[in-house]
């Protein structure tokens, strides 16, 4: 009995861990008005560090402009330095010319004797007050003279030694301000391109709020009980254009823009540079719409939700040139969703809606579940040739239909 106990316990345990969790709960209006308020608060907090970041950056480069006007300055005081410089230094010149006289004089005398025999040949002692008189002139100007021509060459050493420091410290400092400012530059075109991605959140989330209640979603009400009932139903999904070929598959890749090995949500359809329309995949219900040519990274975009035998999917188009549908709006297989987007010329940034393409095409993602923001959709997608046929992989080989088999 033991061992029978045992091995039903076994059985159990074994089972618990592998039967299905048990459904996580859908999201409710609540929870939409949830993020809502979460990404308002971060759309005001970013505008805020945005002002912080923007009034530092006015005040580095005022200080730039200071320096450059300190180094104006300088530049002013170097030319008077200079000419200050080459004053002292004729009169360096004229002082050696003079302390050169004064040692020919002395040389020609017998030093000392000199004075003597000068002093003792005074006519009458006012002659002789007047003699030792002018010998001691002579004798402290010949000092002085010394004196005045050691201080002038060590005032020139000093002055250009403050000059050159002077330059050298305010170019640092200008070196300085401007690496600042340019970091406070990036900061704030960072700040941007998130505050557009917000800004896109936070209007979707709205018309996604207003789209369930005009449906009658209570606010704490299962959205995917309240919707799925109301979803047209179908069969299979076709290819959402009819002309192209795979240029990117499911999966991880090296971004071709960023240069970032990251997980690609979706297969990307090229389709040269051509008015390609864009087609709902299989009929469904349009969820969200992004088509405010915000130049972000997917550009404008359309999420589908659909009913495919009894399960419910969602599929997203991006790189969207123009929308042509609205949230709410019921499509079938043959309802064209907009035109197909991505940069033509293949240099990023060119296009108003659309920043990282590097060629005109079609990113198609595919999910389990009704999913009503990128990042839902991306959590929960899958590789869309599972249910969608394309050529195979590799082969860049152009389909020129939607359902023809592969």
């Amino acid at each position: 009995m033991k061992k029978i106990l045992n091995i039903t316990l076994s059985i159990f345990i074994a089972l618990s861990i592998f039967m299905p969790t048990t459904k996580a709960q859908a999201k409710t209006i609540n929870d939409f008005q949830k993020e809502l308020d979460q990404k308002e608060a971060q759309y005001n907090a970013n505008k805020n560090k945005q002002n912080e970041i923007t009034n530092n950056k006015k005040l580095s480069e005022k200080e730039i402009k200071s320096a450059q006007d300190a180094i104006t300055k300088a530049e002013k005081d170097m030319i008077a330095t200079g000419e200050k410089i080459q004053k002292l230094d004729r009169e360096i010149e004229n002082k050696n010319s003079e302390l050169e006289e004064l040692m020919k004089f002395f040389q020609k005398s017998s030093g000392d004797m000199v004075y003597l025999e000068y002093v003792f040949g005074s006519a009458d002692m006012t002659d002789f007050i007047h003699r030792i008189s002018m010998i001691e002139e002579l004798t402290a100007y010949n000092e002085q003279a010394i004196d005045e021509m050691n201080q002038m060459i060590e005032e020139s050493k000093e002055l250009q030694i403050e000059l050159k420091n002077k330059q050298v410290t305010l170019n640092q400092k200008i070196d300085d301000l401007n690496k600042k400012v340019a970091s406070y530059s990036v900061q704030i075109d960072d700040l941007s391109d998130i505050q557009v991605d917000v800004l896109e959140e936070i209007k979707t989330l709205r018309e996604t709020i207003k789209y369930y209640k005009d449906k009658g979603c209570k606010a704490n009400q299962d959205i995917n009980s309240c919707l799925s009932s109301s979803l047209p139903y179908d069969t299979a999904f076709w290819r959402p254009v009819n002309y192209g070929y795979v240029s990117s598959e499911y999966g991880g890749r090296v971004h071709p823009v960023t240069g970032v090995y990251k997980i690609h949500y979706g297969t990307d359809i090229a389709v040269g540079r051509r008015v390609t329309n864009i087609y709902a995949s299989a009929a469904g219900k349009v969820a969200v719409i992004n088509n405010y040519n915000s130049n972000s990274c997917g550009g404008n975009y359309v999420i589908i939700h659909h009913n495919i035998k009894g399960v419910e999917y969602s599929t997203g188009y991006f790189h969207m040139e123009k929308v042509y549908v609205k949230v709410g709006q019921q499509v079938t297989k043959d309802t064209i969703l907009g035109l197909a987007g991505g940069n033509p010329y293949g240099s990023p940034g060119y296009t108003p809606w659309d920043k990282c393409s590097t060629g005109q095409h079609v990113h198609f993602t595919m999910a389990k579940g009704l999913k009503l923001t990128v990042n839902s959709l991306y959590n929960a997608s899958f590789n869309g040739r599972t249910l969608v046929n394309f050529p195979k992989v590799g082969s860049y080989k152009y389909f020129s239909d939607r359902t023809t088999k592969y």
